[in-house]
C-alpha cells in the first residue's frame, strides 16, 4: 500500500509540472490574422484615415484662388439731401452699369509651403499609425499570454490546495496519534487559506483580462490568434533581438520618424510665416457702361427748353492693382521669428530626447529578456528537477520507513508551489520580447499594409 501510494504521488508531482510547460503546435496562419486584425479595427486604422485625409487635402491646398466677378449699377455725382435727379444740366451723365473682374495673387512660394505643411501632418498621422499598430499588437499578445499564463497557474494553485488538504488530514491523523504537533497543522490550515485567496484573486485578474479581450476579439473572425501561435511567431523572431541598435536603425524607429517629420513641419511653418509678412497683391479691370443721354432738359426759370448733350456719353473702363502692406504685423515680425526658432529647437531636442529613451529602454529590456530567460532555463533545468529529485528520495526514504510521509508532502508542496510560479516567468519573457519588437518596429508581419 505504501508503494502503491508513492507510485500515485510520483505521477502527480511529475504531471504537474510538466503539464504548463508543453505547447502545441502553431497554425501557420497567424499572419494572416494579424493582417484582417490591423486592418478592420479601428483602433489601427483611424490615424491611417486621418493621414489619407490631409494628403487628399495637401493636393487642393496649392490651388490658385479664384477670381472675383463683380456687378455694380452706379449714379454720379451724389447731391446731398434727397435729391436725386438726374436731368438737371449740371449733372453729368453718370449712370450705368459697372462690370468687373480680380485676382489676387499670393507672395510666390506661400501656396507651396502650405501644400508641404499639410503633406508633413499628413506624414505625421501615418508615422503615429505605424507606432499604433505596434502597441495595439504588443496590448493584443500580451493579453493572450497573460490569460493562458494565469489559466495555467490556477490549474497549479488548484492541484496544490488538493494536496495541502490531503496533507493536512495526514497531520490531523498524525496528531490524533502524537505522531504530529498540532502547530504543523495550524500552519498548513493558513497555507490553504492563504492559496485560497491567492485562486480568487487570479480569477478576478483572469476575468478582467478576458474582458479587455473582447476589444480585440470582436474584430478577428472565429478563429482567434492562440497562445501557441503567438509563441511560435514570437521564436521566430527573437533570434534578431540582439542584434546591435545603431543610430541608423534607431532612426527607422516610427516614434522617431515621427519626431523628424515634426522638426520638417516646424521649419515649413517658420517660413510660411515669414512669407505671411510679405505683400499679396490683387490686379482687377472694370468696365462701365454708361446710360445713354442724347439730351437735357434745362428748367431754367425764365425758360423750359429741350437743350443739347454737350456731354461725351462713352463707356468707361479702369483697371489697377491693390498691395497688402504689412504695417502692423511687421512691427511684431521679431517675436515670432524668435518664437519659430526656439520651436524648432525644441522639436531638435525631443527628437534627441526620443533616441536617448528609446535606446535606453531597449537596452533595460533587454536585460529584462535576458535575465528573465537565465531565470526560466535555471527553473527549466535546475530548480524544479532539483525539487523533483528530492520529492522522489523523501518518499524512498519514507518507503523504507526511515522519514514521515508529512515530510515529503512538504516537499511536494513546495514543488508545486514553484511551479505555479514558472508561469508568470515565461509570460514575463515573452512579454520582454514583445516589448523589445515593438520598440524596434519588428513586430508586424513583413510587407504588410495596413493603411489602405
Amino acid at each position: 500500500m505504501r508503494i502503491h501510494n508513492i507510485h500515485i504521488l510520483l505521477y502527480t508531482i511529475i504531471i504537474y509540472c510538466f503539464s504548463g510547460s508543453i505547447f502545441g503546435e502553431g497554425k501557420k496562419n497567424i499572419e494572416g490574422k494579424i493582417n484582417e486584425i490591423l486592418k478592420t479595427h479601428p483602433e489601427v486604422s483611424l490615424k491611417f484615415l486621418e493621414a489619407k485625409e490631409k494628403e487628399f487635402r495637401s493636393k487642393h491646398a496649392d490651388v490658385y484662388p479664384d477670381p472675383k466677378i463683380g456687378f455694380s449699377y452706379r449714379s454720379y455725382p451724389y447731391r446731398s439731401g434727397l435729391n436725386t435727379d438726374r436731368a438737371r444740366p449740371d449733372t453729368p451723365g453718370m449712370t450705368g452699369k459697372e462690370y468687373s473682374i480680380s485676382q489676387e495673387i499670393p507672395f510666390p512660394g506661400k501656396l507651396d509651403l502650405e501644400k508641404r505643411i499639410l503633406l508633413s501632418e499628413s506624414e505625421l498621422d501615418y508615422w503615429s499609425g505605424v507606432w499604433i499598430q505596434n502597441e495595439f499588437l504588443k496590448s493584443y499578445f500580451e493579453l493572450v499570454l497573460s490569460i493562458a499564463a494565469i489559466e495555467r497557474e490556477l490549474f497549479d494553485l488548484e492541484n496544490l490546495q488538493k494536496q495541502l488538504r490531503t496533507k493536512v488530514k495526514l497531520e490531523s491523523s498524525q496528531y490524533i496519534t502524537n505522531q504530529f504537533k498540532l502547530s504543523n497543522v495550524l500552519k498548513t490550515n493558513n497555507a490553504i487559506e492563504k492559496i485560497k485567496d491567492k485562486i480568487i484573486e487570479r480569477n478576478i485578474v483572469l476575468k478582467e483580462l478576458k474582458q479587455s479581450l473582447e476589444f480585440y476579439g470582436n474584430h478577428i473572425d472565429t478563429n482567434p490568434i492562440k497562445e501557441e501561435e503567438i509563441i511560435e511567431y514570437l521564436s521566430n523572431k527573437e533570434k534578431f533581438i540582439e542584434q546591435e541598435l545603431t543610430q541608423l536603425t534607431i532612426s527607422q524607429i516610427p516614434i522617431i520618424q515621427y519626431a523628424e517629420a515634426n522638426q520638417v513641419k516646424a521649419i515649413q511653418e517658420s517660413k510660411k510665416d515669414e512669407i505671411l509678412h510679405f505683400p499679396d497683391f490683387e490686379v482687377f479691370i472694370s468696365y462701365m457702361e454708361r446710360r445713354r443721354k442724347p439730351f437735357l432738359l434745362d428748367s431754367g426759370p425764365l425758360n423750359v427748353a429741350i437743350m443739347d448733350n454737350p456731354e461725351y456719353a462713352g463707356d468707361l473702363w479702369s483697371a489697377g492693382v491693390t498691395v497688402r502692406l504689412p504695417v502692423w504685423s511687421l512691427s511684431k515680425v521679431d517675436d515670432l521669428n524668435q518664437s519659430n526658432a526656439l520651436k524648432i529647437t525644441r522639436l531638435q531636442k525631443e527628437k534627441e530626447k526620443e533616441r536617448k529613451r528609446i535606446q535606453s529602454e531597449y537596452q533595460a529590456t533587454i536585460e529584462s529578456w535576458r535575465g528573465n530567460l537565465e531565470r526560466l532555463k535555471n527553473f527549466q533545468s535546475s530548480l524544479l528537477p532539483t525539487l523533483q529529485k528530492n520529492v522522489k528520495t523523501s518518499l524512498s526514504s519514507y518507503s523504507k520507513g526511515e522519514s514521515a510521509l508529512g515530510e515529503s508532502y512538504d516537499l511536494i508542496v513546495e514543488t508545486l508551489e514553484l511551479q505555479s510560479q514558472l508561469h508568470q516567468i515565461q509570460f514575463r519573457r515573452w512579454a520582454s520580447v514583445l516589448k523589445l519588437l515593438q520598440l524596434t518596429n519588428h513586430l508586424l508581419p513583413e510587407g504588410g499594409k495596413y493603411e489602405d
